[in-house]
């Protein structure tokens, strides 16, 4: 049984979201499973309550702060108290540089980073007066470094890692908790779109069991698989930007 009573997560329609809702429900948790397509939300919600859990959907676009801070306080109210919150909610690369247009910038921006930090606040919003509850993001291991082709899904993911972090500093010793999740190449619809190598590739359900884990060991940071973390923390992280430039070339769709 998992210690986290209630629990939102955006972006729960598919992928990350859908698994860590099945996974959370199968521990014991009561999910409110939030996105834009509800028909899929309802399809999960009655996946959880057939096999005994509980579950409740909720339309939303985390690219409308305003409809963030509502739907965080109105399930917070109707549940009693969330006491886990995840932004999960994200959109992938939109190509190479030369090809880039700002309206599809702008949604990765609006989705990825300003989505994220509503959906974060909000939560903190609503556990601080409790003085405990634990806010998740989904970064990705993508927010290390540059790749070919994801200039602004890596540039919303590693701005996302610092807010985190930044988070944990002002809020743990407030009482709430901050995790980073910080996966690989996870494969969900998001990836199936990509046409370039993905190496050590995660199922879903892999992805959400160690993340689960991860959250209930009170673990900060959640980064896998390491074969490919322990490498871009400790060693891409500190390469000059040429030798980094021709590693990352092989990744170029």
């Amino acid at each position: 049984m998992t210690s986290f009573k209630h629990a939102l997560i955006t972006g729960a329609s598919s992928g990350i979201g859908q698994a860590l809702a099945l996974e959370l429900a199968r521990r014991g948790t009561r999910v409110v499973v939030a996105a834009r397509r509800v028909d899929r939300l309802e399809i999960l919600v009655e996946r959880i309550r057939e096999a005994g859990g509980l579950a409740e959907a909720w339309e939303l676009d985390v690219s409308d702060p305003q409809a963030v801070f509502v739907a965080v306080a109105h399930w917070d109210r109707v549940l009693g108290g969330l006491d886990l919150v995840i932004a999960n909610a994200g959109v992938g690369s939109v190509g190479p540089a030369h090809e880039l247009r700002w309206e599809d910038v702008s949604r990765v921006l609006e989705v990825n980073f300003t989505g994220a930090i509503a959906t974060l606040l909000a939560a903190k919003d609503v556990m601080l007066p409790r003085g405990r509850g634990t806010l998740v993001g989904v970064s990705s291991l993508a927010g290390l470094r540059s790749l070919p082709g994801s200039g602004a899904y890596s540039a919303t993911k590693a701005g996302l890692q610092v807010f985190l972090e930044t988070l944990e500093l002002d809020l743990r010793p407030l009482g709430l908790k901050v995790v980073d999740i910080q996966p690989g190449f996870v494969r969900s619809e998001m990836t199936d779109r990509n046409d370039f190598h993905m190496p050590f590739m995660l199922e879903v359900e892999d992805c959400a069991v160690r993340c689960v884990d991860g959250m209930e060991a009170g673990k900060s940071l959640i980064h896998f698989p390491w074969q490919l973390s322990w490498p871009l923390r400790y060693v891409a992280r500190v390469l000059p930007r040429p030798v980094w430039r021709l590693i990352s070339s092989r990744f170029r769709p």
